[in-house]
């Protein structure tokens, strides 16, 4: 792994995902890329992000604007990194434009290999990584995209919950993690849950998993386990207790279908308690 992106809005739920990103970074020698997105104006269809900015605010404005972000970096990082105790290399940068649309865009620039995020562990903290934001990078985006919630201090990766639903993409989204996160040494449980009744075909499907799993990643540190559950998010969520990772597909639609279904009352910050690390098929495409 090479270099780890962070938006921040220098909140101090954004300060909980760029201490663990430090840390994160310090044990698999990776760099941290932080970045704040200025968003100075709101999109409108048919007008371009040039013509929005040159009509809404003169550029000494912008740049005065930028001056301070600057700033607003140098006291938010001497409050972090004190506490890390950390040596990783890193940059800042002060970019204008939409949160999601950068972000997407600095997903695909050579040598970013994770964006780690921050969600509030509670509804009432303000933040603008909401859960619509949340949502949309994690669907655009185009390398693996971690969650961290507030109140999650960093721990080594001992303990991972793969969520599975058969999908032989899976395969490479291990073999993916493994090889930025092996130095954890983590023991993997591979858990399927289903709101169905546990059936011999479904059995099979397993069988079928820890074969394929065994013989494509030549790691042994491997757990599986079918659970039924009436609500299949609650039912991964319930798995990961004591976890220090949830690994996932975002294609896994049983799961992110229910998480971030806007109609329902439930939100990512109701049920997610640990890190969640997402791949999606399309960062497999090479």
């Amino acid at each position: 792994m090479k270099t780890i992106l962070i938006p921040t809005d220098f909140s101090d739920i954004s300060k909980n995902a760029v201490a663990y990103g430090f840390q994160l970074a310090q044990n698999i020698g990776a760099e941290i890329k932080l970045v704040h997105v200025l968003e100075i104006y709101k999109f409108a269809a048919g007008t371009s992000e040039a013509e929005l900015i040159s009509t809404i605010l003169p550029a000494e404005n912008i740049q005065e604007m930028e001056d301070t972000a600057r700033k607003s970096f140098d006291n938010f990082l001497s409050d972090i990194l004190p506490r890390v105790s950390t040596t990783v290399p890193y940059q800042t940068n002060v970019i204008t434009g939409h949160l999601v649309n950068e972000m997407v865009v600095q997903s695909a620039l050579p040598g970013i290999d994770l964006i780690i995020l921050a969600v509030s562990g509670s509804q009432d903290l303000m933040t603008r990584f909401t859960h619509n934001t949340i949502s949309a990078i994690l669907s655009e985006a185009q390398c693996p995209v971690m969650v961290v919630p507030s109140n999650f201090a960093f721990r080594p990766m001992k303990q991972v919950v793969m969520a599975s639903d058969f999908q032989k993409e899976e395969l490479d989204m291990i073999a993916n993690f493994l090889n930025s996160f092996n130095v954890f040494n983590p023991q993997i449980t591979i858990l399927h849950v289903t709101n169905r009744p546990v059936d011999f075909r479904t059995e099979l499907k397993m069988a079928g998993m820890k074969q394929l799993v065994t013989e494509k990643t030549h790691y042994h540190n491997f757990d599986f386990r079918l659970k039924n559950h009436k609500n299949v998010v609650q039912g991964i969520i319930e798995q990961t207790a004591g976890a220090d990772l949830l690994l996932m597909l975002k294609e896994h639609e049983g799961f992110f279908k229910s998480l971030f279904e806007a109609s329902k009352a439930e939100k990512i910050t109701h049920y997610l308690k640990i890190p969640m690390l997402s791949y999606r098929i399309e960062n497999f495409a090479n």
